[in-house]
């Protein structure tokens, strides 16, 4: 048996997976609030207190970079490491990779249904091929992924965390806003959740329009970047339109970068947490738009398909696989 797990900052899950022939089955999964816990091996013990089973081998993707073995994880107060999942799991068989490159590594493993296409690009036959994964959430996650016939590699990234650079003079002004706030302005301050919040408070302080009272209410009731995306795919509030389209744009301009910096022949994937969450408004081709805007090098990007991950355990899938290579 095979446990896979995926840490993030608001929830983990765990899962374990079967192994039969070359592929993996999902059988049972759990999902428990990250914050919860004083540690990872606490949320281990208490999923595998509830199991009858010997874990043989174990793949935990977690939000940060992984070196030597170990990780601070990025938006949690945690210190995991493969050693103490060893100790916790008594086994010798343990992975511990970035989240992003477990998503990374369950692309060639993701069916149709799985997947929704923004953008189709020109199908080539080419020896090897590079995917990319771009995924706003808690915070942004990147990964990207090189196959040929011999292998399969998957590159952990810390991308998320590059220098914003705006596409517009509209763009120009968040930029200048939000570097008066943070010094430095990189995409995960755009291209999150709480991204998503800040390009909402750029738009209300700068009198993009008004905040009815209702919608106040709301947001202090709820978790705002849930509230903004939900009215800004309804069409609710003309504050969150703006801000829902302000941040799909940005996100299918990055994906284009994430294109032309890797030359991704296999695409580029939009996965996270908040994607799969506004498919309506990926549908409308502001983000393809977005995407497809780079000017002489616009003509190499559309031959790249764009496409966002719909199934929430995909992390899971990638970490199972890489366990299975242990």
């Amino acid at each position: 048996m095979i446990l896979a797990g995926d840490v993030g900052g608001t929830k983990t899950r765990l899962c374990l997976f079967e192994q039969r022939g070359e592929k993996l089955s999902r059988t049972t999964t759990e999902t428990f609030v990250s914050n919860d816990f004083p540690h990872l091996a606490d949320i281990l013990r208490l999923f595998l207190g509830k199991q009858q089973i010997r874990v043989k081998r174990a793949c935990v993707g977690v939000p940060g970079p992984v070196v030597d073995g170990t990780a601070q994880t990025t938006n949690l107060p945690w210190v995991i490491s493969e050693a103490e999942i060893r100790e916790t799991l008594q086994i010798q068989s343990v992975r511990l990779v970035n989240d992003l490159a477990a998503v990374a590594a369950a692309i060639p493993h993701l069916e149709d249904e799985d997947l929704l296409v923004l953008h189709e690009g020109i199908p080539t036959e080419v020896r090897r091929k590079t995917y990319a994964v771009l995924a706003p959430g808690t915070g942004l996650g990147q990964a990207f992924l090189y196959a040929d016939a011999s292998q399969t590699v998957v590159l952990p990234s810390e991308g998320g965390h590059v220098d914003f650079a705006p596409t517009s003079q509209e763009e120009a002004r968040l930029f200048q806003f939000l570097q008066a706030q943070y010094s430095r302005v990189s995409y995960e301050r755009l291209l999150s959740g709480p991204g998503l919040e800040n390009i909402y408070r750029f738009l209300k302080e700068t009198g993009y329009a008004d905040e009815p009272p209702e919608l106040a209410e709301q947001l202090r009731q709820s978790v705002p970047a849930v509230v903004i995306s939900a009215s800004g795919q309804a069409g609710q509030h003309k504050l969150c339109v703006k801000a829902l389209d302000m941040f799909a744009s940005i996100l299918g301009a990055q994906a284009g970068n994430l294109a032309l910096t890797l030359l991704t022949t296999g695409g580029v994937y939009l996965g996270g947490g908040i994607p799969p969450k506004i498919c309506k408004k990926l549908r409308d081709g502001t983000a393809q738009k977005a995407y497809l805007a780079k000017c002489r090098m616009a003509s190499l990007v559309e031959n790249m398909p764009l496409l966002v991950i719909r199934d929430e355990h995909t992390a899971l899938l990638g970490a199972a696989y890489l366990a299975s290579e242990l």
